[in-house]
């Protein structure tokens, strides 16, 4: 198996790729995780750590001390503190480590995405090991996986010091319109002609096909029908731009259309946080410059986080807004 589209190396749950370094002198390892977390919690430990072997990586939780990841290297044995409680309320939290043992430094971040409000926190230091991608695809499979804690929601591996830049997706069975009919967004090639909205048919640049988490941070959206115009129900990733129009849109912001990101749509109708899978398969659809496709008949952008939409992309406090005078109060989360 190739490596993902994504950019990962190593996503929990997902099939390690063939391909794979035996260490990783340069990454980042990203985990998310619920709160609260009881006093004391092993949220990821392999069994070479456990039994004192010679590599190691594990995850530990204590109130008192922080959040500390060790990794085991030989006789060395690393460990990377974010010091300090985490809150008692409801919500999702991130630790991202990323580490560079050439130029011998380390950065470890623990923020909450999600849920009550808390000041990120930041870590640094020198003298960095290297992780063994190998070892992090372990802690997927058994009987590691079995002692995962059960509020990990997922745990990544890239090559980098930051993760990997974020694309929005859609499912890989979404119909897109095309000049002979619809087609299975996963069933499209480069060179293919897909109906866009301002071009007319377009050829194909390329397709990003992924498999990423199907929660926490990364927890998609299902759009309903026939609450929005299409037929059927659409899986898209939450940062997925959908495009609006109607009356409503033209007297709250004096524009015919605007896009809209799908998290702002979640109210338990119009569109569901959906979290029922492990992993969700996934494509990116790219072109020569943004394009909006037709989706089932629903207005989907296509296009990289830094291109410049074609519509006016509406802030948090616009996308509430837009729902109210729908009428449609939005148990909204973050994209």
């Amino acid at each position: 198996m190739a490596p993902s589209g994504d950019g990962w190396l190593i996503i929990s749950d997902r099939p390690v790729a063939v391909a794979m370094p035996d260490t990783l002198a340069v990454g980042v390892f990203v985990a998310e995780f619920t709160l609260p977390l009881p006093d004391t919690a092993t949220l990821l430990c392999d069994m070479a750590t456990q039994e004192g072997g010679e590599r190691g990586f594990s995850l530990f939780y204590q109130p008192e001390v922080g959040l500390m990841l060790r990794n085991r290297q030989g006789a060395r044995l690393v460990r990377h503190l974010v010091p300090g409680r985490l809150p008692d309320s409801p919500g999702t939290a991130r630790l991202t480590l990323g580490f560079d043992t050439l130029a011998d430094t380390w950065q470890m971040r623990l923020e909450v995405v999600e849920g009550p409000a808390m000041p990120a926190r930041t870590a640094r230091g020198a003298d960095p090991l290297p992780l063994c991608p190998g070892d992090i695809g372990l802690l997927s499979a058994e009987p590691h996986r079995q002692r995962r804690h059960p509020a990990v929601l997922w745990f990544g591996l890239a090559q980098g010091t930051v993760p990997p830049v974020r694309v929005a997706w859609i499912g890989l069975r979404s119909p897109v319109q095309t000049p002979r009919g619809p087609v299975a967004a996963g069933r499209l090639q480069p060179g293919d002609l897909v109906m866009t909205e301002d071009d007319g048919p377009q050829p194909l640049l390329s397709l990003r096909r992924m498999a990423l988490p199907a929660c926490g941070s990364f927890a998609p959206v299902l759009l309903r029908a026939p609450f929005l115009p299409s037929q059927h129900d659409l899986l898209v990733s939450s940062d997925q731009r959908v495009l609006m129009r109607g009356p409503e849109v033209e007297y709250l912001f004096g524009e015919d259309e605007v896009l809209i990101c799908a998290a702002a749509l979640i109210d338990g109708r119009t569109a569901l946080d959906e979290q029922r899978r492990m992993i969700a398969p996934s494509v990116a659809l790219l072109f020569e410059r943004p394009q909006i496709l037709n989706v089932d008949s629903c207005g989907l952008l296509a296009a990289l986080p830094e291109d410049q939409p074609p519509r006016r992309c509406l802030l948090d406090y616009e996308a509430q807004m837009l729902m109210t005078q729908l009428g449609r109060g939005a148990a909204r989360r973050r994209a």
